[in-house]
């Protein structure tokens, strides 16, 4: 192990010599018959797997700067290499092949089928037809000013659960009689074992680099074009009436989108790449998420002047990040301050609500010290999730109002706590693995996307969502 890490970190061959001598490492005569087992040994778990078609794959890009040691007359364009890596998992929680049998039939009902009859097309749906998935339970009351929506109760939960975590010590008491929000649609756990693929010399960041990648990748998994002529001598399964499923970022989805359209006219379903449907990665969903908060709140500069405004929760978070925050901050750091500020704009929400309730609570401690049960808590914290969070029918009526009755930095503050509990509503589902909880929130963020000025994440969730519970057959959906 110590030697197989010494090579990894690129240890120089007298360092491991010295160390195999007395007795630390092997030497790099047998760390090289050791790379050479180890990848005879995945390149087997690789075939297995691809050739079952029960397999799903992954890839994405990297770059490996290739610095020279040595001087060189002639000069390099750039020592930068961008390479591929990938790697392949089985689909498990009861799949069969039998559900991944749906080339032909998505064919035929295909936009970019040019032979395809008027009939077997399937009706044009937009964003409106995915209000109907996952409605609520229809046992609720839907009138009164006490009903609360799956997604009021979740907000109110995450107030209690702040709370309960990171307000006065008192609370904490009650962190273990929290009760988790409602699941809709959950994803039974399994591990899932992951077996990365060999790195390839290929630049994905164009539409042929992501043609050489998939075909290379479905190689390893020991999968071929049937049309090949070495392909009966290869042992691979015939893919021709089976899909392949490919997860990637965004500009993987658009490459292998035109891939598909550039070669709709091709007669063999391999060569029209017909095998491919592109999965997006959630993560990068939410990476678009926390850009469209940050260019809702922070980007524009007459936010900046308002004190209540969550540049301002950063000069109190952050004091030392205002301009990175304010110009590029990345994922991490925003992901960070959502959740804090978040955490923080709750407990004001509690200590402005206590305090109407009764002038003696002016702080949250002294909240605490009137020793609130449990069940009060609750009842307070959905009458929270109903005040101090945008709705529509809220927002409207607000703005109906004359110009001197209007309170503009309450009502950026509602939306404020919205898109903030949006978020961390999509970041629980997928972390709890509730994918119809999941979709109820993309179909959320899909107009603040559209809104935010990221239209391409709007138009591919909405197309993804549409294909999944309108276009895919049962099995495949």
């Amino acid at each position: 192990m110590l030697g197989f890490f010494f090579q990894s970190m690129h240890v120089p061959q007298k360092v491991i010599e010295t160390l195999a001598h007395i007795g630390i490492s092997i030497s790099n005569e047998s760390i090289t018959a050791v790379t050479r087992a180890l990848s005879v040994e995945s390149q087997s778990k690789l075939r297995e797997l691809g050739q079952s078609l029960l397999a799903a794959y992954v890839y994405d890009n990297f770059d490996v700067d290739l610095k020279s040691y040595v001087s060189v007359v002639e000069k390099t364009s750039t020592s930068l290499k961008h390479l591929t890596s990938g790697l392949l998992f089985p689909l498990a929680h009861g799949v069969t092949i039998d559900h991944l049998k749906c080339s032909a039939e998505l064919w035929k009902k295909s936009l970019l089928n040019p032979e395809a009859e008027e009939e077997d097309l399937p009706p044009k749906r937009t964003w409106q037809d995915l209000l109907v998935l996952h409605p609520e339970s229809p046992s609720a009351p839907q009138t009164g000013p006490s009903f609360l929506s799956r997604r009021d109760k979740f907000n109110s939960w995450v107030f209690l659960s702040n709370l309960c975590t990171s307000g006065p010590s008192y609370f904490h008491q009650f962190k273990p009689l929290l009760h988790d929000p409602d699941v809709i649609e959950k994803i039974p756990l399994l591990e899932t074992p992951l077996t990365p693929a060999r790195a390839m010399d290929i630049n994905n960041s164009t539409v042929s680099g992501n043609i050489r990648a998939v075909v290379d990748l479905l190689a390893q998994g020991g999968v071929y074009d049937p049309n090949d002529v070495h392909f009966e001598d290869s042992g691979s399964p015939d893919l021709t009436p089976y899909v392949v499923l490919i997860h990637g970022d965004l500009g993987t989805g658009e490459r292998l989108q035109a891939v598909q359209i550039c070669r709709s006219i091709e007669a063999m379903p391999w060569d029209r790449f017909q095998h491919v449907i592109f999965i997006p990665g959630l993560f990068h969903l939410k990476m678009a998420c926390t850009d469209a908060i940050w260019r809702c709140f922070i980007q524009p500069l007459t936010m900046w002047e308002d004190e209540t405004s969550l540049i301002c929760d950063v000069a109190q978070l952050r004091p030392r990040e205002t301009g990175i925050i304010g110009s590029k901050p990345g994922f991490r750091r925003m992901h960070q301050l959502i959740n804090h500020a978040g955490i923080v704009r709750c407990l004001d929400c509690w200590r402005v609500y206590t305090q109407k309730k009764s002038a003696q609570w002016t702080s949250l401690k002294a909240f605490a010290a009137s020793k609130p049960t449990m069940d009060d808590l609750k009842t307070w914290a959905d009458e929270i999730a109903l005040e101090y969070i945008a709705s529509s029918y809220q927002l409207y009526n607000m703005r109906q109002r004359t110009p001197c009755q209007r309170d503009v930095q309450f009502e950026n503050a509602l939306l404020l706590n919205k898109y903030f509990l949006l978020y961390e509503e999509i970041t629980y589902a997928m972390n709890l693995g509730d994918i119809g909880h999941v979709e109820t929130c993309i179909i959320s963020w899909i107009p603040i996307l559209k809104a935010t000025g990221k239209h391409k994440y709007a138009t591919h969730m909405t197309n993804f969502l549409l294909d999944v519970h309108f276009v895919y057959p049962p099995g495949l959906r």
